[in-house]
Parts: C-alpha cells; sequence; structure tokens
C-alpha cells in the first residue's frame, strides 16, 4: 500500500468536517453511519451534545458529507462508503495519516524543572562535602534517597504528561 501524497493529505485534512470522519473512524474497528457522523459533527460545530443537533441540521451535514466530504475522502484512498449501508469505513492507508491528526500541544517548561532539581541536588552535594552545619544533620543515605525520589517523581510526572498529550483527543471530537 503505498501513502497518499502529502499534498493530498493536507488538503484533505483542511477541512474540520473530514478531519471528524477520519477521527471517528480510527476511534471504531466498524464501519461509522452517515448519520452517526453527521450528529457528531453537528455537536462538534454547536458545541453541544449529538442529541441536541436538530433534525434539520442533521439532513444538511449528511448532505454535505454524502456530496463533498466522503468522496474526497475516497478519492484520497483514505475512506471507503457503502452506499447500501450508509456507512463509511476505514482503508489501510487511513492509519498512514494519524501524524497528521495529532493535535499540537504547548510544551511544558521541562528543561526549566530539571534545571532546578539539579542545582538542588548539586547544592546540597557540594554542602555536605563542605561540612555544612545544616546538611551535616542528615546522612549521606538520607540526602542520596531524597535527590534519587526527587529525580524519580520528576521523570513519571513527564513521563504521565507526554503520554497524556500523546493519548489526547483532537478538536474534532471533544464533543462525542
Amino acid at each position: 500500500m503505498t501513502q497518499a501524497p502529502v499534498d493530498t493529505v493536507y488538503e484533505v485534512l483542511s477541512n474540520s468536517r473530514r478531519r471528524f470522519v477520519l477521527s471517528a473512524l480510527r476511534e471504531h474497528d466498524e464501519p461509522v453511519s452517515m448519520t452517526t457522523l453527521a450528529a457528531g459533527i453537528g455537536a462538534q460545530e454547536a458545541g453541544v451534545g449529538p442529541e441536541a443537533v436538530s433534525t434539520g441540521e442533521r439532513k444538511r451535514i449528511y448532505v454535505s458529507l454524502y456530496q463533498t466530504h466522503v468522496p474526497k475522502l475516497e478519492a484520497a484512498g483514505l475512506a471507503e462508503y457503502d452506499a447500501s449501508a450508509g456507512t463509511v469505513s476505514q482503508t489501510a492507508a487511513t492509519t498512514d495519516i494519524d501524524e497528521y491528526l495529532r493535535t499540537v500541544q504547548p510544551s511544558r517548561r521541562w528543561g526549566r524543572l530539571n534545571g532546578a532539581v539539579s542545582v538542588v541536588a548539586v547544592s546540597l552535594f557540594v554542602g555536605w562535602t563542605i561540612d555544612a552545619p545544616v546538611l551535616m544533620t542528615l546522612s549521606p543515605t538520607a540526602l542520596l534517597v531524597g535527590v534519587v525520589l526527587t529525580l524519580l517523581s520528576v521523570t513519571v510526572v513527564q513521563f504521565a504528561d507526554k503520554r497524556h498529550r500523546r493519548n489526547s483527543r483532537p478538536p474534532e471530537l471533544r464533543f462525542r
């Protein structure tokens, strides 16, 4: 299977409705009905739950999906429409665009925290080696355990934050 050309992927992803369809397909192993997609898009656009989208708005979105968005996804090889079932499903190429669907989130300033922890650790070590009175009450083992636990805690928090940001839902699926 060849990947869709980058320009084609960007053109397809330039529309929020098509991004919604692709994100919804990636969340389901089975085909998704056009009606479900229309309700989800209406909810996302209005900032409400799918049940609050009017029948008229669902029909309007359904028509735009049927006439414009799903054919464009099919032409790019990123989705497959089953007219008899009224459903849209993934293709092998759908997963190729995952890297484009990820939400870019602002980076945390972990470097500053890591630097501050390092400065404190080095200061404690230097203070202990020059026999600073405050630090002499602590054993070397207690200092070492404190520094290691602090570094381990910072690492765990950074890992959890990175995992959370990697697994966060794209904007197109926030109201589902």
